[in-house]
């Protein structure tokens, strides 16, 4: 970033700022609940050692990893003000939640339980948040911002202008929040099952090949191969599927708007 970028900076909206806050918080909430998932079901496989050290809990500050939960979110959201023509990806983990196989019942069985608990957690927050918004959009009649001309225009009218009820403002905010939250653990769900390392699919992958299969994925996707797979493979195909699901599930709220 360059001295005559710092402006864009200061330039940042009422808008932008409660965009912002929308995305961290959905973030913080998302990671809390996939790290609290593994957890869970480590113990209910026979691993308490995640239970013991205090991470089956919801409280974020539990999870966070500094480099993982701080600096890569804050990293892409100062980006998107600075360079507005350079779109990051989203490059974010949580402090992983300790894990001891051996202690499982059935290792095998508590090796994809345990490893598809985070997505899973993930893809229910997604359903009940979808659900949110249905009730939200079909019972308050908000303006759904993706059929006003992109993201955030309407909460920007709405803090410009004195159109809308109180009723129409917190519904709108509180719409814009839980979609948020939809939209980011569907992306977090389907990209944390794929299959490398250290992502909770190549976990899972293991359980289903052979000892021998497993260790030559492990030779060609030792460090730092995997992570060059994560950004040269994983991440773009996730990006190329943001926008079709992001749009798809506008098109079916908006199609329950009143």
């Amino acid at each position: 970033m360059t001295f005559d970028q710092f402006p864009a900076l200061l330039a940042v909206t009422r808008a932008d700022v409660i965009g912002i806050v929308h995305f961290l918080v959905a973030l913080y909430l998302s990671l809390s609940v996939h790290e609290a998932a593994h957890a869970w079901m480590a113990n209910r496989c026979g691993d308490d050692t995640a239970r013991l050290m205090g991470r089956m809990t919801l409280n974020p500050f539990v999870h966070i990893d500094p480099i993982g939960t701080v600096l890569m979110p804050l990293i892409m959201v100062v980006s998107s003000f600075a360079m507005p023509g350079v779109h990051l990806p989203l490059i974010g983990w949580a402090k992983p939640v300790p894990v001891n196989p051996v202690r499982f019942r059935n290792m095998r069985r508590g090796e994809i339980l345990v490893s598809f608990a985070g997505p899973a957690s993930n893809f229910i927050l997604a359903a009940c948040a979808f659900a949110i918004c249905a009730v939200i959009v079909s019972s308050l009649g908000i303006v759904n911002p993706d059929t006003q001309g992109g993201y955030g225009t309407s909460t920007e009218r709405m803090l410009e202008t004195g159109t809308y009820t109180v009723q129409e403002r917190i519904g709108q905010g509180l719409y814009e929040f839980i979609f948020s939250l939809l939209v980011l653990n569907l992306i977090l769900g389907l990209f944390n099952l794929i299959p490398i390392a250290p992502l909770d699919g190549s976990h899972i992958l293991r359980v289903f090949v052979s000892r021998r299969a497993a260790e030559a994925i492990d030779r060609l996707l030792m460090p730092p191969f995997n992570l060059l797979a994560l950004l040269f493979v994983a991440l773009p195909l996730v990006r190329l599927a943001y926008t079709p699901v992001y749009f798809a599930l506008v098109d079916v709220i908006s199609s329950l708007m009143r």
